[in-house]
């Protein structure tokens, strides 16, 4: 299913206990809807976790995407579960395999409010 066209999910509302974006949050054109979707099918304390890397397709990543860096994608990430209302304030791990050295690898984590 396209979200770009359809941000709504076919599952029941408290459906989930956790829900996966694996680097591609940079190419939802409407992640506001989506991450309420989140919220909406996640049950209460469930966990939703959002991979990202510095790697994207230029022609498909949003303009602002392209134009920050690691910290500021972490933080744009993180900000989709603020400002859906629903999850607990998120945390970064930094899972790169070797840092400074090595593509990054950031996982962003969201739970939902009980």
């Amino acid at each position: 299913k396209d979200l770009n066209v359809d941000p709504t999910f076919p599952y029941d509302d408290d459906s989930f206990d956790k829900v996966t974006c694996v680097v591609s949050v940079d190419y939802l054109t409407k992640p506001k809807e989506i991450f309420a979707e989140i919220g909406r099918v996640l049950r209460p304390g469930g966990m939703a976790l959002l991979s990202i890397s510095n790697r994207c397709f230029p022609t498909k990543a949003w303009n602002l995407w392209l134009r920050t860096n690691d910290l500021e994608h972490v933080f744009i990430a993180g900000s989709f579960f603020h400002y859906a209302g629903m999850f607990e304030p998120p945390s970064c791990a930094d899972i790169s395999p070797n840092p400074g050295r090595s593509d990054p690898m950031y996982v962003i984590k969201g739970i939902k409010k009980a």
